[in-house]
């Protein structure tokens, strides 16, 4: 099925607030096997809606207004809608007798415009909204879906959640799973998949990047379950027997919560010694539960003073090659396991800007480091601003790590 989204709102494309209703209900509708082909925001113009609408009608089975549903002469989404399918509007006397109900215990004078948000057009399926006043609706014309959400993202995302897959079809079973992948990068994984030609009618397999992970979304879709379930698991085993060792999640957990996992499951203490990341490093792994059973230490060290004083780096190291070096990671790393004696000890140090020769800004050096002639070094380059290149060392370490850790 082809969906797509148009949001209404003057508001949007003044730039006074972010969409991030599209974006939401792109991952859900995707989730359950729906294309996106188009995504459109216009004005709180009956004319401007009504155009999209056709255009919209001609390509996708599920069409998707969002916002325009309040009670400001501005919120025409229902009646653009309804002139388009050529029907009218009526209160939904439940709704009406409710809103009449919310307004007098609140203690609050309900103006004759609050009606507007319990209207239906009619032969409309009401999505009632538990989170704020204005109903939601889905529509039939023509073998076309036309559903309608309010804007505000406290009410849309959880109507979405609510009504959205149930209403989507009636007789298609759709099942769907993620593998989550580190130590490839999306156009390796990307590739290898492809070699192995698991699609099918019944079977589509996209990849998505985020950051050092690639999510495998795989999505079965037809008549029948046992039959799709088959499938979909069959597909499982290939896909861990060509990405054995990088598979890390299929919940699309983030990789630090899986890390903490995994170093609460083998016991192990991890400490950071922390440069270019300043905190950030131990921060991640803080945030995540179970973090007081495996972090040891955490120190910043950002100066070469901090560096000699708290690490024991040698100052020789320091004047010779410099703080941002393969010697000094490999030193500040080996110091802290010699202070702190944790099983895997990191250190993070680079230029992340502005202030530096533009050569050197971007280049991080971190160091994983378990024991004596047992470590990790790497050297990256990273684009962006400084705190791009910050955030982009702590993702590209912790998926390291990770990495590291599952293919023990």
């Amino acid at each position: 099925m082809k969906a797509e989204i148009i949001t209404v709102g003057t508001e949007i494309l003044i730039g006074s607030i972010i969409n991030t209703n599209s974006k939401f209900l792109s991952e859900r509708l995707v989730e359950l096997g729906c294309d996106v082909n188009r995504q459109v925001s216009v004005n709180d113009s009956m004319d401007d809606i009504i155009r999209e609408l056709k255009i919209a009608s001609e390509s996708s089975d599920l069409i998707f207004l969002c916002g325009g549903l309040g009670p400001t002469n501005d919120d025409i989404t229902r009646q653009a809608l309804a002139k388009f399918l050529n029907r009218d509007i009526h209160y939904d006397e439940k709704s009406k007798k409710q809103l009449e109900e919310y307004f007098k215990k609140s203690g609050k004078n309900m103006t004759e415009n609050n009606l507007r948000q319990v209207m239906l057009i009619d032969g409309a399926k009401k999505f009632d909204n538990l989170w704020g006043l204005a109903l939601g609706e889905v529509d039939e014309y023509e073998g076309k879906k036309y559903f309608l959400f309010p804007g505000p993202p406290r009410e849309f995302e959880p109507m979405v959640n609510r009504y959205l897959a149930e209403n989507i079809s009636e007789d298609q079973v759709i099942l769907i799973k993620s593998l989550n992948v580190i130590g490839l990068g999306e156009s390796l994984t990307e590739d290898r998949l492809r070699k192995l030609n698991l699609e099918n009618e019944y079977l589509s397999i996209n990849t998505f990047a985020h950051f050092s992970q690639t999510e495998i979304k795989i999505i079965a879709e037809g008549m029948g379950y046992e039959f799709l379930n088959m499938l979909l698991e069959d597909t499982i085993a290939k896909l861990y027997r060509e990405f054995d060792g990088h598979i890390y999640s299929e919940s699309n957990e983030t990789v630090e919560e899986v890390l903490v996992k995994k170093l609460r499951e083998e016991n192990l203490k991890i400490s950071f010694a922390e440069s270019i990341t300043g905190g950030l490093l131990a921060g991640e792994i803080i945030n995540s539960k179970g973090a007081s059973n495996v972090i040891s230490t955490s120190l910043v060290t950002y100066s070469n003073e901090s560096k000699n004083k708290e690490l024991g780096v040698p100052k020789e190291i320091l004047d010779e090659y410099g703080a941002v070096s393969k010697e000094t990671a490999i030193a500040m790393a080996k110091g802290l396991r010699e202070r702190t004696g944790a099983d895997i000890c990191i250190s993070t140090t680079g230029e992340a800007g502005p202030d530096a020769k533009e050569t050197d800004i971007g280049s991080v050096y971190s160091c994983i480091y378990f024991a004596d002639g047992n470590f990790d070094l790497k050297h990256y380059y990273f684009t962006g601003n400084r705190n791009k290149i910050r955030r982009r060392t702590v993702d590209q370490v912790l998926s390291n790590l990770l990495y590291l850790i599952l293919k023990e």
